[in-house]
């Protein structure tokens, strides 16, 4: 009972102990499947990572696990497989999966310690088969040191890819491959360092290519600081505009979960002293909630998706009892949202507005669109019998048209007599809020609330996308907020559901819910009580691998 009373059944998921961040997502043409890593600690439900646990799909929905793709070393990584990402390549007609990771060998490692010499290495693993196995470099690590050993407050999470208009800028072949690494220094601030290959194995230095003062203002009008460190960092573009995306470490006085947040930038590419470096000229929140450690990748038909690390909000005891930690937010699709100029209050940072064309654009987050076969097999349910459903697994969308700019709407979820969480939109404030301090009488969870700021453009509808599984919670709003939240509910009897429009007329509302979605895992056996029973061994076996030429020799081709 305690393995599944806080378990969610629709996202992904490792199938028991601690998981943390999504590291190496991939499509495989040839076998039409999608590859996910995260960082999986198994064995024990506290944090951790000595492996990559990997899982397939054939529709970035339904799973099924695979054995781990990477295990601890013996040497260079024998404390850790850090997070990173996946390259696909054909190499002589031949597919070849790349995955990047930093590899530890010290701990610990956090900007507010000492930094150990060659704790972090970049190091890289080979998969000739489509993933089934992987073999790691036999030269590995690829890079054995930051730029500044002793100053530095992280130096790993590497992202590999092309980046089409710094190749431009630099006037390089388009095939170039960068890799970007979250990084940082002591008595200054965090860093992203660039490097550049043609084979994928041969990485020389191009820049530092993002270097800000740790505590300040990302811009003069911005809420947003920069913290202590960045982690998790990964670039891409759409059109003309160029985009970042970070994972901001705080400093102690943060009163964010776990003391970071995750942040995008778009900015320009631009060269000082021969040197490429981004200029920010607009940014926000990816996730005004809990996602943190974003990874992104291409999808089969090319759209660019993001996943996201959902921790607990509740440690102790629910983590040791439950028998497993986190889980991933659903998939969202990134992507630039065009709009013609119109006055902006709250959300003068969020847009990068263009005078001379009259329009202004920002990042678009929205559910990727494999995320609505979850509903298939539902029949959605209208506003009139929306109070009589009982569930703990749905998903609510609503638009409301004919707006004043003052309305508040209310939507209460994981509902009984004694336990609410209430999802607010308020117009009137700029605000979304998930309050949970009601959520649990048993105070499982936190009960602070959490909170983002979303401005409702002049004659703008409001498009509103719930989902609820079980413990995690997800609020979409217009297709450029979303917030992720956790929640722990005492009473078997809180699975009611209500909402509350404040007079509104409800003949603009468009509404429809769907309740129980679709298991992600219709293959996966039951893991509850195995975990004592199965405890992780780690089998470390010696690296004797030979260098494959195919790997080494052969040009790259996208």
């Amino acid at each position: 009972m305690a393995f599944s009373r806080f378990r969610p059944t629709s996202h992904f998921i490792a199938p028991h102990s601690w998981m943390n961040d999504p590291c190496g997502a991939v499509y495989v043409p040839e076998t039409q499947e999608y590859l996910l890593c995260y960082q999986w600690n198994p064995g024990t439900s506290e944090g951790g990572n000595c492996a990559w646990g990997m899982a397939k799909s054939k529709d970035l929905i339904t799973w099924e696990d695979c054995s781990p793709a990477l295990r601890n070393g013996s040497t260079y990584d024998r404390l850790g497989v850090f997070s990173g990402s996946v390259v696909s390549r054909l190499i002589d007609g031949q597919r070849v999966l790349f995955l990047f990771y930093t590899s530890v060998s010290a701990v610990p490692i956090h900007w507010s310690k000492d930094y150990i010499k060659g704790c972090e290495s970049q190091s890289v693993a080979f998969s000739n088969d489509f993933g089934r196995s992987w073999h790691r470099y036999v030269a590995n690590p690829l890079m054995k040191n930051p730029p500044n050993i002793t100053g530095t407050t992280g130096w790993r999470d590497p992202f590999v890819s092309p980046w089409k208009g710094l190749s431009e800028l630099l006037g390089v072949d388009l095939m170039t491959d960068y890799m970007m690494i979250a990084s940082g220094v002591k008595g200054h601030g965090p860093e992203l360092h660039l490097y550049q290959s043609r084979n994928l194995l041969d990485w020389n230095p191009v820049s530092t290519i993002l270097s800000v003062k740790a505590g300040s203002m990302v811009s003069p009008t911005s809420s947003l600081k920069f913290g202590m460190n960045f982690e998790c960092a990964s670039f891409f573009s759409i059109g003309e505009k160029h985009y970042i995306i970070v994972g901001v470490e705080e400093d102690e006085d943060s009163k964010r979960h776990n003391g970071h947040y995750l942040m995008w930038m778009s900015g320009n590419l631009v060269l000082e002293s021969g040197a490429p470096k981004f200029e920010i000229t607009s940014h926000g929140l990816l996730d005004h909630g809990i996602s943190y450690a974003a990874h992104i990748f291409r999808d089969a038909e090319g759209r660019l998706i993001q996943l996201g690390w959902a921790d607990e909000t509740a440690k102790k005891p629910i983590g040791t009892k439950q028998g497993w930690a986190g889980c991933l937010a659903h998939p969202r699709e990134l992507y630039e949202i065009l709009r013609p100029n119109t006055k902006l209050e709250s959300g003068i940072d969020v847009w990068n507005v263009d005078e001379k064309s009259g329009t202004m654009t920002t990042l678009g987050i929205r559910p990727a669109p494999q995320v609505s076969t979850l509903r298939k097999h539902s029949k959605p349910v209208s506003i009139d019998s929306f109070p009589a459903i009982r569930s703990s697994n749905c998903q609510i969308e609503a638009t409301f048209s004919m707006l004043s700019g003052n309305e508040i709407f209310v939507f209460n979820v994981r509902e009984s007599s004694s336990e609410v969480t209430t999802i607010i939109f308020d117009l009137k404030e700029q605000q979304i809020t998930v309050d949970r301090s009601k959520s649990s009488l048993e105070r499982l969870g936190t009960a602070s609330p959490e909170s983002g700021s979303f401005e409702l453009l002049t004659g703008e509808d409001l498009q509103v996308n719930i989902f609820v599984d079980n413990s995690i919670t997800e609020v979409y709003a217009n297709n450029r907020f979303a917030l992720t939240s956790r929640i722990y509910p005492s009473l078997e009897t809180s699975i009611g559901l209500s909402y509350y429009f404040g007079g509104f007329d409800e003949k603009n509302v468009k509404f429809a819910c769907w309740v129980g979605l679709k298991n992600a895992w219709p293959k996966r056996i039951d893991c509850e009580g195995i975990i004592e029973e199965m405890p992780y061994v780690e089998k470390v076996e010696e690296e004797t691998l030979k260098e494959q030429p195919i790997v080494r020799e052969a040009a790259v081709v996208a």
